[in-house]
């Protein structure tokens, strides 16, 4: 079953950090906007970075989440379901961010950074979802920055990993991306489209793999059957307790994952998505494709567990637990159904 402990309620150290936070990167990080009051921004220059409880959080067995370049597949592979089941247990991990996305730098401590990630909004912090990254996944290349800000954007939307390639030929393949991954776009090129990286210059992915957007504002809104067309590319996607990718996920990193690539921001975790004043609650007999269902304990008057979404026909889509990937089941009404809500706007 879903563990019991859920996003949106474990603890996480926030440190306090001075205004003027002297960086030891050996790439310094990108100074925030003259009057901002923000932190220095990083940006994350592996294919996903894990944010972690704390610099301590990791295991041995945890080793091939910590380099550069990370190695996902290969870290799943080596974990045991109890080895899953801790990462929940155990108050491990907390999110994930993926390859260029900035992160605001906190704190710093060894070989660690502390951070706060834009995008996943938390009540934990108003700069963003916090936790700790190894410094060594982070970068502050200015270059990268500034092409980001001013350059439109590849979105990796069409399958839940792509391919970041050395040629444009699609030959040499550079680096692996997780669906939602966003990149400066600095050419076209036939079947091919040229993208600025964190710290390595300009690199290729395919252009079926991705839809090109001069910003945010231009991602098409979706229906209730486009959220439920892309997150079905997630089915049998493994269950990571912090995870938001291709390559793993858990209850409301799938959810928030499958609502931001479509261009709508909801929160990361499952109690503050049901409680976002953006969403308005669903009576069950009205439940449309893309309605999110929340599950609470207490018999459902409690703290909010679990998240999964409507697809229709009496049929919802989940990342339900570390033994289970993503499956399609039928709806539970049972004691701890706690309600479901909307964020879709009517059309």
């Amino acid at each position: 079953m879903t563990p019991k402990l859920h996003h949106g309620s474990r603890p996480v150290a926030v440190a306090t950090a001075a205004a003027a936070l002297a960086t030891v990167f050996a790439t310094p990080t990108a100074a925030a906007p003259a009057g901002t009051g923000r932190p220095p921004t990083a940006y994350v220059d592996v294919s996903v970075a894990t944010v972690w409880t704390g610099p301590d959080s990791p295991r041995p067995v945890d080793a091939p989440a910590l380099t550069d370049p990370v190695d996902v597949p290969k870290w799943l592979a080596g974990l045991t379901l109890a080895d899953k089941k801790g990462l929940s247990d155990d108050n491990l991990t907390q999110t994930q961010v993926l390859y260029g996305h900035p992160v605001y730098v906190l704190a710093e401590q060894g070989a660690w950074a502390e951070v706060a990630v834009p995008g996943q909004s938390s009540p934990k912090n108003p700069l963003g979802y916090p936790g700790w990254v190894p410094k060594a996944q982070l970068t502050g290349d200015p270059g990268f920055a500034a092409t980001a800000a001013k350059r439109p954007f590849a979105l990796v939307h069409d399958t839940t990993a792509a391919w970041l390639y050395d040629d444009r030929g699609l030959h040499s393949k550079s680096l692996r991306l997780s669906n939602n991954t966003r990149l400066p776009e600095l050419a076209r090129a036939g079947d091919a489209v040229l993208v600025n990286t964190p710290a390595h210059g300009a690199k290729w992915v395919s252009a079926k793999d991705v839809d090109v957007y001069d910003g945010e504002q231009d991602v098409p809104y979706p229906t209730g059957a486009d959220l439920v067309n892309y997150a079905k590319k997630f089915l049998d996607v493994p269950y990571l307790w912090g995870g938001r990718s291709g390559f793993g996920v858990d209850c409301s990193g799938f959810t928030s994952t499958v609502y931001e690539a479509n261009g709508v921001d909801i929160p990361r975790d499952a109690d503050a998505q049901a409680l976002h004043r953006g969403g308005r609650k669903v009576d069950k007999a009205d439940l449309r494709p893309g309605d999110l269902l929340f599950y609470a304990d207490d018999k459902g008057t409690g703290s909010i567990y679990h998240v999964a979404m409507y697809i229709g026909n009496q049929q919802m889509i989940e990342a339900y637990d570390s033994a289970t990937p993503v499956r399609i089941t039928t709806v539970r009404f049972g004691s701890d159904y706690w309600g479901a809500e909307r964020f879709l706007r009517a059309h």
